[in-house]
């Protein structure tokens, strides 16, 4: 299965198309899309989201389908992010619909009938129940109540998504729990380094922040608290240039200045993941963090394609382009 990515060779066709119309075709050889459809079908975010929600369900359930129970219900927590990304879609849409109407475009990616019904008529309990997550419902409803900004409420579906994803890894083989704690702890700790940062660019503290970051620490270790005492973003960031992720932390920390944009340090930490993920593929013939790799990498290679594809709608230049490529640089 893995084989059917892109490869190095495949990326550069990808980068070096001067059309949208030949990007596309180039991904219909590579079995992106299961018919002919438009080139304008797919330049908004969420005709995108649509396939990249459809295409990586369908992988998870086969993943599962062929996987041990212990991996097959891992798996199965994997899967549910898909579901709680149209639940992020709707509550975005909601924030701005007394601002300016949503139009059929924009609810592409909330196809159902019950989703789009309580996007327009404002009703969390009823989206939540849609997606599968009415435990979020207290939450989230106080935060919107609040009017806490939208990164602040998407960070308490990333804990509640990380955190059963992390219960998940605790399977009865050890070979298979260390190998599958490590991809997913991995993430966890760049999500809540990344949690730690923005709350100080937003001036949230104590318990505000407690309350969205992930409840585990991997490899943060004594860092963790000594960032979130921080008294600032710069702070933050220096202490945790002492974790193992200060490779990747150090050098965005050496030109950043507290209001910058943290996006370019994501895509650095998902390319550190990226990499392990593809070092998952040594070593031991079968383990657990096989299939949850792969779908890691398919979910960073449809990221990379959709980055490319709008890259080449907004006319950007390769060398931009690649700047936001996570797969390809470690490739």
């Amino acid at each position: 299965m893995k084989a059917k990515m892109f490869d190095k060779n495949g990326y550069d066709r990808l980068l070096r198309c001067s059309t949208l119309p030949e990007c596309m075709s180039v991904l219909q050889e590579g079995g992106y899309f299961q018919d002919a459809r438009p080139v304008g079908d797919l330049l908004d975010p969420t005709s995108w989201q649509t396939l990249f929600d459809d295409r990586m369900t369908a992988l998870v359930k086969k993943l599962t389908r062929i996987s041990p129970e212990d991996c097959a219900r891992l798996l199965s927590e994997y899967g549910k992010r898909y579901r709680l990304e149209s639940l992020k879609a709707g509550l975005r849409m909601m924030v701005t619909y007394e601002k300016e109407p949503q139009s059929d475009t924009q609810y592409g990616n909330l196809k159902e009938n019950s989703l789009r019904g309580a996007v327009e008529t404002r009703n969390v309990e009823r989206l939540l129940e849609a997606v599968g997550a009415p435990s979020l419902y207290g939450e989230i409803s106080s935060a919107l109540a609040e009017k806490k900004p939208l990164p602040v409420i998407e960070a308490f579906i990333d804990k509640h998504t990380l955190t059963h994803l992390w219960e998940a890894t605790d399977m009865s083989d050890w070979i298979d729990k260390e190998s599958v704690q490590g991809l997913v702890g991995e993430q966890i700790d760049a999500t809540n380094l990344l949690v730690v940062v923005r709350c100080k660019t937003l001036d949230i503290s104590g318990e505000g922040m407690e309350q969205i970051l992930v409840p585990v620490n991997y490899r943060l270790r004594d860092a963790f608290v000594e960032a979130k005492n921080a008294g600032s973003a710069t702070g933050a960031l220096r202490a945790f240039t002492k974790t193992a992720y200060g490779s990747v932390v150090g050098p965005f920390l050496d030109t950043f200045k507290d209001g910058d944009s943290l996006h370019p340090l994501s895509v650095l930490l998902r390319r550190r993941h990226a990499a392990r993920c593809l070092y998952a593929f040594t070593g031991f013939p079968f383990r657990a963090g096989l299939p949850l790799a792969f779908a890691y990498l398919v979910d960073y290679e449809m990221l990379d394609v959709q980055s490319i594809v709008f890259g080449k709608r907004d006319s950007l230049p390769m060398e931009r382009i690649e700047q936001f490529l996570v797969l390809q640089k470690v490739l």
